[in-house]
């Protein structure tokens, strides 16, 4: 059973920090395409997998209705093509920006799971943002994953922290992951993308976000 007593955790790529190449690179045996008529049913599957909240067809239309062009990705295994990842590039208007995407439902097969096919299909999303002009890239995950958390953290995403329970919620993640948590350097590169962007960001996760990850 899924704990639930904590919010899921928000994080940003700082804006103008470059993506290392190598993230992009699909790891040996794998191959990264997009979306092909069909795949519906490989990403309900991966849902599953990935035990996120229930998919059905309603849920799986809302979210691809958000999806931009060329910005859903799967993951295949180079012998066999079988698909075995996903994620999505979700357009989301926030309110108070145009221009944010959240990096949405990644996940890979349990099978397929350690050889960085998550860290891979994350970059892929966010490069396509950046190609996109986006200048807000997020993505939301439950404080339980930390394989995901840790993935993120590596490939370059910060924390935004936006009360106290979310402070000690980022400190214990990090102290369980062996991360430094570096509060300040967090804050003052999310207010840079402030003034870069003229908004202001909200805190935490908002209640009816759909992004979710592995």
């Amino acid at each position: 059973m899924k704990p639930d007593r904590n919010p899921q955790l928000h994080m940003i790529w700082p804006i103008g920090k470059p993506l290392a190449s190598e993230e992009l690179e699909a790891p040996v045996g794998y191959s990264i395409r997009t979306y092909l008529p069909g795949d519906e049913g490989n990403f309900l599957r991966l849902t599953i997998e990935g035990e996120f909240d229930r998919f059905d067809w309603g849920k799986l239309q809302f979210n691809v209705a958000k999806v931009i062009p060329d910005g859903w990705f799967f993951a295949t295994r180079a012998d066999t093509h079988a698909v075995c990842g996903t994620a999505m590039c979700l357009h989301n208007y926030a309110g108070d920006t145009p221009f944010t995407g959240d990096v949405s439902w990644v996940v890979c097969s349990r099978t397929d799971r350690g050889h960085g096919l998550g860290a891979c299909l994350t970059a892929r999303v966010t490069r396509r943002f950046m190609d996109a002009g986006y200048s807000r890239i997020q993505l939301h995950t439950e404080y339980y994953r930390l394989a995901a958390i840790k993935t993120y953290l590596k490939i370059g995403y910060i924390p935004v922290i936006g009360s106290s329970a979310l402070r000690s919620l980022w400190q214990e993640t990090c102290e369980r992951l062996d991360w430094p948590f570096t509060q300040d350097l967090w804050q003052e590169a999310i207010q840079d993308q402030q003034a870069h962007a003229g908004t202001t960001w909200k805190s935490a996760a908002s209640a009816d976000s759909q992004a979710s990850d592995p």
